[in-house]
């Protein structure tokens, strides 16, 4: 599957965007930082899309915000 993910770079809040096939949203995030690290760029996942441009939960996401609440 192809999903659009969109992000910021953490250092210079420059924008961020790129197609990246991945068999699920986990992985299409992983696949994003890696290759957003490979450019330098210290990527922050804003979303990721799929397809019918419904913006898709990532897991990446939600285990931060989790643990915050719990402290």
């Amino acid at each position: 599957m192809i999903y659009l993910v969109v992000g910021i770079d953490h250092a210079t809040l420059a924008p961020w965007h790129e197609n990246i096939s991945a068999r699920t949203v986990a992985r299409a995030a992983r696949d994003a930082v890696q290759r957003a690290a490979a450019a330098g760029i210290d990527l922050v996942v804003a979303a990721v899309i799929g397809p019918n441009s419904t913006v898709l939960a990532h897991p990446a996401a939600a285990a931060p915000v989790a643990q915050a609440r719990a402290a």
